[in-house]
């Protein structure tokens, strides 16, 4: 590398490490899925439960093929919707949880004990599912598997991250991600990530060319 492109790749960096300054949060938005999951549940636990009580309307000279049958179809309709009234209540709870707490130098998951440099990790992966968002973050090859509280009824009723490939990589999914009350679609989600971790190694970058100084130009 000569002269021109070493000075060109240290502009870059520079530009790189003036990233965003503002220390963020981002909560989860669920309420409406809480909704929609409850009234699921109530619909099938109460269907489910007038088919098995039937042979009992019945009586005694109902034939059992036609008991097995009824009982057959309503128990498992029952569990199901008891089922989606369980998981109603655990997003009804996560509802307005925090997710993520960004800073310009540390990010902090729900179940972080405290913040975490930036360059722990060196890459991100988004993700749009159907009924939410998955975020997987990628370990630096030079850092150590962040520290996690256990993660709360796997992660259910609570926005946990969880750590994958023996803490190599963190996950963590939400229903809706909400940035000031205002709902963040994916990509004005990976743009705002990408400008925090792409600055935090920028300046670990700097920091490594110059020790001691992080931005170029600080120095007098």
């Amino acid at each position: 590398m000569d002269e021109r492109e070493r000075e060109a790749h240290l502009e870059y960096l520079q530009a790189c490490a003036d990233g965003p300054t503002e220390s963020l949060q981002i909560h989860e938005r669920s309420l409406g899925k809480a909704l929609l999951c409850a009234l699921l549940g109530l619909l099938l636990a109460v269907v489910g439960l007038w088919l098995a009580t039937l042979p009992l309307v019945f009586g005694p000279q109902t034939p059992l093929a036609v008991k097995g049958l009824l009982w057959g179809c309503g128990v498992p309709m029952l569990l199901l919707g008891l089922a989606g009234l369980g998981l109603a209540e655990a997003l009804r709870r996560r509802h307005g949880t925090r997710v993520l707490e960004l800073t310009p130098e540390t990010l902090r998951f729900a179940n972080s004990p405290e913040p975490l440099p930036w360059h722990t990790f060196d890459a991100f992966e988004a993700d749009q599912r159907h009924l939410s968002t998955l975020l997987v973050f990628s370990v630096s090859a030079f850092s150590r598997a962040p520290a996690l509280q256990p993660a709360c009824f796997k992660s259910l009723v609570a926005p946990d991250a969880v750590p994958l490939a023996g803490g190599l990589r963190v996950k963590v999914w939400m229903c809706t991600p909400t940035l000031a009350g205002k709902a963040l679609h994916l990509d004005a989600l990976v743009e705002l990530l990408y400008g925090y971790l792409e600055a935090a190694q920028a300046r670990r970058t700097l920091g490594q060319l110059f020790p001691g100084v992080e931005r170029l130009g600080t120095q007098v």
